[in-house]
Protein backbone atom coordinates (compact mmCIF):
# COMPACT_ATOMS: atom_id res chain seq x y z
CA UNK A 1 0.00 0.00 0.00
CA UNK A 2 3.07 2.21 0.67
CA UNK A 3 4.67 1.63 -2.72
CA UNK A 4 1.29 2.68 -4.32
CA UNK A 5 0.58 5.50 -2.50
CA UNK A 6 4.46 6.88 -3.50
CA UNK A 7 3.29 5.59 -6.89
CA UNK A 8 0.19 7.72 -7.19
CA UNK A 9 1.75 10.57 -5.57
CA UNK A 10 5.10 10.53 -7.87
CA UNK A 11 2.98 10.41 -10.97
CA UNK A 12 0.55 13.26 -9.57
CA UNK A 13 3.69 15.55 -8.80
CA UNK A 14 5.16 14.89 -12.19
CA UNK A 15 1.78 15.45 -14.05
CA UNK A 16 1.73 19.31 -12.12
CA UNK A 17 5.42 19.87 -13.24
CA UNK A 18 4.92 18.60 -16.78
CA UNK A 19 1.56 20.94 -17.25
CA UNK A 20 3.77 23.90 -15.65
CA UNK A 21 6.70 23.26 -17.77
CA UNK A 22 4.63 23.05 -21.33
CA UNK A 23 2.91 26.12 -19.91
CA UNK A 24 5.84 27.77 -19.74
CA UNK A 25 7.89 27.21 -23.03
CA UNK A 26 4.84 26.75 -25.18
CA UNK A 27 5.02 29.98 -27.46
CA UNK A 28 2.53 32.92 -26.17
CA UNK A 29 0.04 34.97 -28.30
CA UNK A 30 1.34 36.08 -31.26
CA UNK A 31 -1.02 38.73 -32.51
CA UNK A 32 -2.53 36.57 -34.48
CA UNK A 33 -6.19 36.52 -33.64
CA UNK A 34 -7.19 35.08 -30.12
CA UNK A 35 -4.31 33.83 -28.00
CA UNK A 36 -6.68 30.92 -26.72
CA UNK A 37 -5.11 31.78 -22.86
CA UNK A 38 -7.49 35.41 -23.14
CA UNK A 39 -10.91 32.84 -24.17
CA UNK A 40 -10.45 31.13 -20.76
CA UNK A 41 -10.47 34.27 -18.95
CA UNK A 42 -13.41 35.10 -19.60
CA UNK A 43 -16.49 35.17 -16.97
CA UNK A 44 -18.63 31.70 -17.17
CA UNK A 45 -21.83 32.39 -19.13
CA UNK A 46 -20.75 36.07 -20.00
CA UNK A 47 -21.00 35.87 -23.65
CA UNK A 48 -24.09 36.24 -25.37
CA UNK A 49 -21.87 35.94 -29.25
CA UNK A 50 -19.10 33.98 -30.16
CA UNK A 51 -16.83 34.52 -33.59
CA UNK A 52 -15.14 32.28 -35.21
CA UNK A 53 -13.25 31.59 -38.20
CA UNK A 54 -9.50 32.67 -39.69
CA UNK A 55 -8.10 36.45 -39.87
CA UNK A 56 -11.48 37.05 -42.11
CA UNK A 57 -12.91 37.68 -39.05
CA UNK A 58 -10.58 38.24 -36.20
CA UNK A 59 -9.99 41.58 -38.18
CA UNK A 60 -13.55 42.39 -38.90
CA UNK A 61 -15.99 41.40 -35.98
CA UNK A 62 -14.58 44.26 -32.84
CA UNK A 63 -16.26 42.88 -30.07
CA UNK A 64 -15.65 45.82 -27.83
CA UNK A 65 -17.89 48.31 -30.53
CA UNK A 66 -20.75 45.33 -31.04
CA UNK A 67 -20.54 45.24 -27.31
CA UNK A 68 -21.24 49.39 -27.05
CA UNK A 69 -23.98 49.27 -30.19
CA UNK A 70 -25.84 46.53 -28.65
CA UNK A 71 -24.90 45.61 -24.92
CA UNK A 72 -24.74 42.01 -25.94
CA UNK A 73 -21.06 40.59 -24.88
CA UNK A 74 -18.72 38.98 -27.64
CA UNK A 75 -15.66 37.57 -28.22
CA UNK A 76 -13.74 36.60 -31.09
CA UNK A 77 -12.64 32.87 -31.31
CA UNK A 78 -10.93 32.72 -34.23
CA UNK A 79 -6.90 32.15 -35.39
CA UNK A 80 -5.13 32.32 -38.49
CA UNK A 81 -6.47 30.57 -41.79
CA UNK A 82 -8.32 28.55 -38.87
CA UNK A 83 -9.33 25.05 -40.49
CA UNK A 84 -13.59 24.10 -40.77
CA UNK A 85 -12.66 21.02 -38.95
CA UNK A 86 -10.85 23.15 -36.06
CA UNK A 87 -13.60 25.53 -36.05
CA UNK A 88 -15.78 22.91 -34.65
CA UNK A 89 -13.75 21.61 -32.35
CA UNK A 90 -13.77 25.45 -31.31
CA UNK A 91 -17.82 25.28 -30.79
CA UNK A 92 -17.62 22.37 -28.55
CA UNK A 93 -14.83 23.92 -26.31
CA UNK A 94 -16.50 27.23 -26.31
CA UNK A 95 -20.02 25.44 -25.25
CA UNK A 96 -17.70 23.72 -22.26
CA UNK A 97 -17.27 27.41 -20.71
CA UNK A 98 -20.30 29.93 -22.28
CA UNK A 99 -23.86 29.61 -23.24
CA UNK A 100 -23.87 32.09 -25.95
CA UNK A 101 -27.24 33.12 -27.70
CA UNK A 102 -25.23 33.22 -31.30
CA UNK A 103 -22.48 31.76 -33.36
CA UNK A 104 -20.96 33.77 -35.41
CA UNK A 105 -19.24 32.00 -38.74
CA UNK A 106 -16.75 34.03 -41.16
CA UNK A 107 -17.28 31.58 -44.17
CA UNK A 108 -13.53 32.52 -45.99
CA UNK A 109 -12.38 28.86 -45.12
CA UNK A 110 -15.25 26.96 -46.56
CA UNK A 111 -14.23 28.00 -49.75
CA UNK A 112 -10.07 26.69 -48.83
CA UNK A 113 -10.00 23.24 -50.62
CA UNK A 114 -6.77 22.12 -48.34
CA UNK A 115 -7.44 19.28 -45.95
CA UNK A 116 -4.09 19.92 -43.91
CA UNK A 117 -2.46 23.09 -42.60
CA UNK A 118 0.83 24.37 -42.07
CA UNK A 119 2.17 23.30 -38.79
CA UNK A 120 2.32 27.25 -37.66
CA UNK A 121 -1.80 27.53 -38.26
CA UNK A 122 -2.55 24.12 -36.31
CA UNK A 123 -0.47 25.12 -33.40
CA UNK A 124 -1.57 28.52 -33.65
CA UNK A 125 -5.16 27.09 -33.01
CA UNK A 126 -4.52 23.82 -30.37
CA UNK A 127 -1.21 24.52 -28.89
CA UNK A 128 -3.31 26.98 -26.01
CA UNK A 129 -6.14 25.02 -25.49
CA UNK A 130 -7.12 22.59 -22.39
CA UNK A 131 -6.27 19.40 -22.76
CA UNK A 132 -9.55 17.04 -23.26
CA UNK A 133 -10.68 14.75 -25.65
CA UNK A 134 -11.66 17.56 -27.47
CA UNK A 135 -8.69 18.56 -27.90
CA UNK A 136 -6.88 14.87 -29.01
CA UNK A 137 -10.22 14.92 -31.56
CA UNK A 138 -8.93 18.00 -32.94
CA UNK A 139 -4.95 17.36 -33.07
CA UNK A 140 -5.81 13.77 -34.54
CA UNK A 141 -8.20 15.49 -37.39
CA UNK A 142 -6.00 18.12 -37.60
CA UNK A 143 -2.15 16.45 -37.68
CA UNK A 144 -1.68 14.00 -40.59
CA UNK A 145 1.73 12.28 -39.71
CA UNK A 146 0.65 10.58 -36.68
CA UNK A 147 4.29 9.99 -35.14
CA UNK A 148 3.98 14.16 -34.82
CA UNK A 149 1.39 14.43 -32.76
CA UNK A 150 2.93 13.99 -29.42
CA UNK A 151 4.23 16.43 -29.54
CA UNK A 152 0.54 18.48 -29.96
CA UNK A 153 -0.68 16.12 -27.22
CA UNK A 154 2.68 17.01 -24.56
CA UNK A 155 3.32 20.46 -26.06
CA UNK A 156 7.11 20.16 -24.29
CA UNK A 157 8.43 17.44 -26.39
CA UNK A 158 7.85 20.61 -29.23
CA UNK A 159 9.10 23.40 -27.41
CA UNK A 160 11.79 22.06 -24.81
CA UNK A 161 14.23 23.68 -26.83
CA UNK A 162 13.49 27.13 -26.05
CA UNK A 163 14.96 27.38 -22.46
CA UNK A 164 17.66 30.10 -23.99
CA UNK A 165 14.91 31.89 -25.42
CA UNK A 166 12.54 32.35 -22.48
CA UNK A 167 11.53 35.80 -21.14
CA UNK A 168 9.84 37.08 -17.35
CA UNK A 169 6.64 37.54 -19.85
CA UNK A 170 6.72 33.10 -20.51
CA UNK A 171 6.78 32.61 -16.78
CA UNK A 172 4.16 35.60 -16.19
CA UNK A 173 1.93 33.50 -18.53
CA UNK A 174 2.36 30.20 -17.29
CA UNK A 175 1.65 31.02 -13.54
CA UNK A 176 -1.10 34.04 -13.77
CA UNK A 177 -2.70 32.25 -17.20
CA UNK A 178 -2.95 35.73 -18.66
CA UNK A 179 -2.73 36.00 -22.32
CA UNK A 180 -3.36 39.09 -24.51
CA UNK A 181 -6.42 40.82 -23.43
CA UNK A 182 -8.05 41.67 -26.81
CA UNK A 183 -10.94 39.46 -26.81
CA UNK A 184 -9.85 38.24 -30.25
CA UNK A 185 -10.16 41.05 -32.04
CA UNK A 186 -7.42 42.81 -34.21
CA UNK A 187 -7.00 46.20 -35.66
CA UNK A 188 -5.32 46.05 -38.47
CA UNK A 189 -3.38 49.60 -40.04
CA UNK A 190 -5.23 51.38 -43.26
CA UNK A 191 -3.46 51.27 -46.59
CA UNK A 192 -4.41 54.08 -49.07
CA UNK A 193 -3.42 51.92 -51.61
CA UNK A 194 -6.10 49.05 -51.45
CA UNK A 195 -9.42 49.21 -53.39
CA UNK A 196 -11.70 46.82 -53.64
CA UNK A 197 -13.98 46.22 -56.54
CA UNK A 198 -16.30 42.83 -56.85
CA UNK A 199 -18.80 44.05 -59.52
CA UNK A 200 -17.83 42.38 -62.48
CA UNK A 201 -17.56 39.03 -59.63
CA UNK A 202 -20.73 39.36 -57.83
CA UNK A 203 -22.49 38.63 -61.19
CA UNK A 204 -21.47 35.22 -61.29
CA UNK A 205 -24.63 32.85 -60.38
CA UNK A 206 -23.43 29.39 -60.56
CA UNK A 207 -22.58 27.34 -57.43
CA UNK A 208 -19.58 25.32 -57.04
CA UNK A 209 -19.53 22.78 -53.89
CA UNK A 210 -16.87 22.99 -51.52
CA UNK A 211 -15.11 19.90 -50.48
CA UNK A 212 -16.86 16.76 -48.78
CA UNK A 213 -14.80 17.61 -45.71
CA UNK A 214 -16.20 21.00 -45.30
CA UNK A 215 -19.15 20.48 -45.57
CA UNK A 216 -19.20 17.60 -42.98
CA UNK A 217 -18.50 20.14 -40.99
CA UNK A 218 -20.19 22.64 -41.53
CA UNK A 219 -23.18 20.71 -40.80
CA UNK A 220 -21.88 19.38 -37.76
CA UNK A 221 -21.80 23.31 -36.93
CA UNK A 222 -25.39 23.21 -38.13
CA UNK A 223 -26.45 20.38 -35.59
CA UNK A 224 -24.65 21.57 -32.56
CA UNK A 225 -25.86 25.46 -32.69
CA UNK A 226 -29.33 23.91 -33.27
CA UNK A 227 -29.30 21.14 -30.38
CA UNK A 228 -27.90 23.74 -28.17
CA UNK A 229 -30.83 26.01 -28.55
CA UNK A 230 -28.16 28.78 -30.32
CA UNK A 231 -28.61 30.78 -33.36
CA UNK A 232 -26.06 29.98 -35.95
CA UNK A 233 -25.24 33.15 -38.43
CA UNK A 234 -23.20 33.22 -41.45
CA UNK A 235 -21.23 35.83 -42.60
CA UNK A 236 -18.80 36.85 -45.54
CA UNK A 237 -16.55 39.88 -44.54
CA UNK A 238 -15.76 41.94 -47.38
CA UNK A 239 -12.88 41.47 -49.58
CA UNK A 240 -11.46 41.15 -52.90
CA UNK A 241 -13.21 38.10 -54.48
CA UNK A 242 -12.45 35.46 -57.75
CA UNK A 243 -15.46 34.25 -59.33
CA UNK A 244 -14.45 30.63 -58.19
CA UNK A 245 -14.84 31.65 -54.49
CA UNK A 246 -18.07 33.30 -55.19
CA UNK A 247 -19.60 30.03 -56.72
CA UNK A 248 -18.26 28.51 -53.20
CA UNK A 249 -20.44 31.27 -51.13
CA UNK A 250 -23.21 30.91 -53.67
CA UNK A 251 -23.65 27.25 -52.65
CA UNK A 252 -22.98 27.94 -48.70
CA UNK A 253 -25.27 30.76 -49.37
CA UNK A 254 -28.25 27.79 -50.54
CA UNK A 255 -26.96 25.61 -47.68
CA UNK A 256 -27.49 28.45 -45.61
CA UNK A 257 -31.26 28.84 -46.83
CA UNK A 258 -32.26 25.23 -46.65
CA UNK A 259 -31.27 24.98 -43.15
CA UNK A 260 -33.01 28.69 -42.18
CA UNK A 261 -29.80 30.45 -41.32
CA UNK A 262 -28.99 34.18 -41.75
CA UNK A 263 -26.53 34.45 -44.80
CA UNK A 264 -24.96 38.18 -44.61
CA UNK A 265 -22.61 38.66 -47.35
CA UNK A 266 -20.45 41.82 -46.78
CA UNK A 267 -19.98 42.19 -50.48
CA UNK A 268 -23.14 42.35 -51.31
CA UNK A 269 -23.58 44.68 -48.83
CA UNK A 270 -23.91 48.40 -50.27
CA UNK A 271 -25.41 49.81 -47.25
CA UNK A 272 -21.32 50.72 -45.90
CA UNK A 273 -19.26 53.49 -47.85
CA UNK A 274 -15.69 52.61 -47.67
CA UNK A 275 -13.05 55.02 -47.85
CA UNK A 276 -9.35 54.98 -48.47
CA UNK A 277 -7.91 53.52 -45.51
CA UNK A 278 -10.56 50.69 -45.09
CA UNK A 279 -8.69 48.30 -46.39
CA UNK A 280 -4.98 46.65 -44.81
CA UNK A 281 -4.89 44.60 -47.64
CA UNK A 282 -6.94 42.70 -50.46
CA UNK A 283 -8.58 40.35 -48.03
CA UNK A 284 -8.56 42.29 -44.35
CA UNK A 285 -10.29 45.06 -43.19
CA UNK A 286 -8.26 48.21 -40.97
CA UNK A 287 -9.24 48.81 -38.07
CA UNK A 288 -11.49 51.87 -39.59
CA UNK A 289 -13.36 49.34 -41.96
CA UNK A 290 -13.97 46.64 -38.85
CA UNK A 291 -15.59 50.09 -36.95
CA UNK A 292 -18.05 50.07 -39.83
CA UNK A 293 -18.74 46.32 -40.81
CA UNK A 294 -18.91 45.88 -36.67
CA UNK A 295 -21.55 48.87 -36.36
CA UNK A 296 -23.52 47.16 -39.05
CA UNK A 297 -23.73 43.71 -38.16
CA UNK A 298 -24.97 44.89 -34.62
CA UNK A 299 -27.87 46.24 -36.38
CA UNK A 300 -28.60 42.56 -37.04
CA UNK A 301 -28.13 41.46 -33.62
CA UNK A 302 -30.15 44.59 -32.76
Amino acid sequence: MKNIIKTVIFIVIFLVLLSICSDVFVLKGNGYGTDVIDFYNQKKNSLDVIFFGSSHSYATFSPYIIEEETNLSSYNFATQQQPINITYHYMIEALKYQKPKYFVLEIRMLAVDDEYFATGVVRDALDKMKFSKNKIEAINESVENKSERMSYYINIIKYHSRYNELTKNDFKVAFTHKGIDNKGFIGLEGNDNIIIDNKQVLKETKEEIITSRNKEYLKKMIKLAKDNGIELILVKSPCLLSSDDEAKYNYVETIAKENNLLFINYNKNNTIKYEKGDFYDNGHLSLSGATKVSKDFSNYLK
